[in-house]
């Protein structure tokens, strides 16, 4: 069991390290042996400090109080304690209508204290972690590369068979997934490159995630910037860039989440309800979100106003204008990235 912090580090991080590498080999494995058994030698090697995270004997601590996490006791006597963790949970407050797991939110009892600092995990995790290699970035970028080419390809030929209307559209959909699913790969990529975790050359760096990103309709600069600031902002209520929790005055305020919720479950019963309202918020997640976000700052806090990644100028008055999107130099990056995007608007248009 594990009673320190340090402990319960070198548990968190050689869990996600683990499931970091098993998903990164699985993934390889089957891309690499669909283009050829030579492109093996992008497959990445684990280094001596790797191998000894992924050597150590673990005893996985399970529940809170396992952890020697203390849970509170909740209710006046223990006939009652029962039904006040169905509703309440680890903490006193009301869980009607909130879907936890059987620990009923027990996770909730944690204090700030019981989690390893910034510094304390990075003592723990493999030094090796922390130096990008060139050499491997190149060779998923060429495997993403060829992947993604093999799928368009075969996307060109298909159309010469299978004509693109309304009886065909399973076929088409299920192409489309396999070839976004390869093409993921490079969006994957681009987005290393704009945390710097691509290459020490940042020149490379950059011009590889410009590129990619441009295909893609991303603008590289704009977003590489404000994607660092939703890490560092993550759920701040004004300062979030991204799926800002909503704030709800006494559970009434009108529009909210919640009321949108309870319509859907009052129109059309809870359980399709429930499916409905899941369908909803798929589409707008999915469909929506991206443009919206790009566009107008979609589901991001007030402190900086609207936002737009196009234009470095905040939209509207920001709540808090020291703290505006684009400051300085980014101001000229965004009209950098609009470039690139440009450019490949008029290829498009020009095709």
């Amino acid at each position: 069991l594990f009673e320190t912090k340090e402990q319960r580090s070198r548990l968190l991080v050689t869990v996600l390290f683990l499931k970091y590498k098993y998903i990164n080999m699985k993934f390889s494995s089957i891309v690499l042996l669909a283009l050829s058994s030579s492109a093996s030698a992008f497959t990445p090697a684990f280094s001596a400090s790797s191998r000894s995270a992924l050597n150590s004997r673990l005893h996985v601590a399970t529940s809170p109080e396992s952890l020697g996490i203390g849970v509170p006791k909740l209710g006046n006597n223990n006939d009652n304690n029962k039904d006040d963790e169905d509703k309440f949970g680890a903490m006193k407050v009301d869980l009607d209508g909130i879907a936890f797991s059987s620990l009923k939110g027990k996770a909730l009892s944690l204090d700030h204290d019981d989690f390893p600092t910034r510094a304390e995990l990075s003592a723990v995790i493999p030094k090796d972690c922390f130096e990008p290699d060139t050499l491997q970035s190149l060779g998923y970028l060429s495997v993403s590369t060829i992947g993604t080419a093999i799928c368009t390809a075969i996307g060109v030929q298909m159309m010469n068979v299978i004509p693109v209307n309304l009886l065909t559209s399973p076929i088409w959909a299920a192409y489309s997934a396999v070839t976004g699913t390869v093409a993921m790969g490079l969006w994957v990529l681009a987005h290393e490159c704009g945390h710097g975790a691509f290459s020490k050359n940042r020149a490379l760096q950059d011009a590889i995630g410009y590129t990619i990103h441009s295909i893609m309709l991303v603008p590289y600069y704009s977003w590489q910037r404000s994607h660092a600031v939703h890490h560092q902002y993550t759920n701040h209520i004004e300062l979030g860039e991204t799926h800002v929790p909503e704030v709800v005055e006494d559970g009434k305020e009108p529009g909210n989440s919640l009321e949108k919720r309870q319509w859907w479950l009052t129109q059309f019963g809870e359980e399709n309800g429930l499916v409905g309202y899941g369908i909803l918020q798929l589409f707008l997640h999915l469909v929506v979100g991206w443009p919206g976000y790009l566009l107008i700052g979609a589901t991001g806090g007030t402190g900086r106003g609207v936002t737009n990644h196009f234009y470095p100028d905040p939209l509207t008055t920001p709540d808090m204008p020291n703290k505006e999107l684009f400051p300085g130099n980014w101001k000229e990056k965004v009209w950098k990235s609009d470039i690139g995007i440009a450019a490949v608007v008029g290829a498009l248009f020009a095709w």
